[in-house]
């Protein structure tokens, strides 16, 4: 299905907003005066994290979003009234009606029809359920308790959290809880911060000179792969000290962009890296990077203070320039005031030491929270 010169592409946070209060909150409001509810885009969605286009249209986007209630009981009912209630309507051009097709994986996706389309056997993509479900389903994590365990921050997916933060909510009710609940996941809290700032400058400090050696032994290809590694490590320690979640691997290098203030400034010399078909090239971007951002952690995390070194030097007697960043993360290791976290293994949270995007999913949080018992 293609909109190509049927209708202007808008970004689906703009659109979904738009389709709730001019079509379904009017209802809502006719029929279902009393209802305690939020309506909001969160979780899975290029449009959620505001990057959609129009090739997004292909499939989970068009006119939906959550509605999201303390109380079940209505659930049933709602969803057959408003399969009722937006059987032929349109907002902006857009049919309000979905197909659902199902993916050899076994997920079902929703492709947003045309509004001349037979849609008999279509549906609206209104998700109803409560709060407490959303976040079970989402996260594997129970807003019935106060906060969030070390262990909890430690394996929710960024992405996760990022969509949570920068989704939209369009509307909530007076009993609903839902803007309190996205300030407690804001962002870590200071010692799960400085732990895993304090990991990513260690993994730094693990690889920066095996770059150099492997370029010495004529394997650039190697030297690159590792420069690539240590690259990610850098845009994610950036992410992390402008107090941003990072997306997922898609989104990654837009949101570093977009998102972070250093991250334009970084962004040329990160490509000079990924780019040199030397060794010594890329070395000497890297020193520039690793040395703003090692002013960068001595000005964010230790006021300017200290004895954070701040420039590159000679890795022991062999010629490659390093950050040291096994020492930087040492210092920062030694802000950390909970006693449980100062015990942890500095392997950082799961995004930061496992690819799988597998991993992303829920039902493997309570799995890997073992780790960290």
């Amino acid at each position: 299905m293609s909109y190509t010169d049927k209708v202007d592409f808008i970004h689906g946070l703009d659109l979904c907003e738009r389709f709730f209060f001019e079509i379904v909150k009017p209802l809502l409001d006719e029929y279902y005066p009393l209802l305690e509810y939020a309506a909001c885009r969160l979780g899975p969605g290029s449009d959620v994290l505001g990057f959609d286009s129009e090739q997004s249209r292909d499939h989970d986007w068009g006119p939906k979003f959550d509605l999201l209630m303390n109380d079940e009981s209505l659930i049933e009912e709602l969803n057959l009234f408003l399969q009722e209630h937006l059987r032929n309507k349109t907002i902006d051009g857009y049919s309000t009606q979905f197909e659902i097709f199902g993916e050899p994986n076994g997920q079902n996706v929703f492709i947003n029809v045309l509004p001349n389309d037979h849609q008999e056997n279509t549906s609206h993509a209104i998700r109803l359920m409560t709060i407490k479900t959303f976040f079970h389903q989402y996260l594997n994590w129970s807003i019935d308790e106060n906060e969030p365990t070390i262990e909890d921050w430690l394996t929710f997916p960024s992405q996760h959290l990022a969509t949570i933060v920068r989704g939209r909510v369009f509307y909530q009710t007076k009993q609903i809880d839902l803007e309190k609940i996205r300030i407690r996941l804001n962002f870590y809290p200071n010692d799960v911060w400085f732990y895993l700032i304090g990991c990513l400058w260690q993994r730094i400090g693990q690889e920066e000179h095996l770059m150099g050696r492997a370029g010495q032994a004529n394997d650039e290809l190697g030297s690159t792969l590792i420069a690539n590694r240590l690259v990610r490590d850098i845009m994610r320690l950036v992410f992390l000290l402008e107090r941003q979640y990072y997306p997922y691997a898609k989104w990654f290098g837009t949101a570093f962009r977009k998102w972070t203030n250093n991250g334009p400034k970084l962004e040329s010399y990160l490509r000079q890296i990924q780019l040199a078909s030397t060794w010594q090239e890329r070395e000497k971007s890297f020193n520039f990077v690793y040395e703003q951002l090692a002013i960068l952690t001595k000005e964010i995390l230790f006021d300017g203070q200290g004895d954070l070194v701040t420039s590159t030097s000679l890795f022991h007697n062999r010629p490659f320039q390093v950050i040291n960043g096994g020492s930087i993360g040492a210092m920062i290791f030694s802000k950390i005031q909970n006693s449980f976290i100062e015990q942890l293994p500095k392997i950082g949270s799961t995004d930061l030491f496992t690819d799988s995007t597998d991993v992303l999913f829920p039902e493997m949080r309570f799995k890997l929270k073992k780790i960290f018992e």
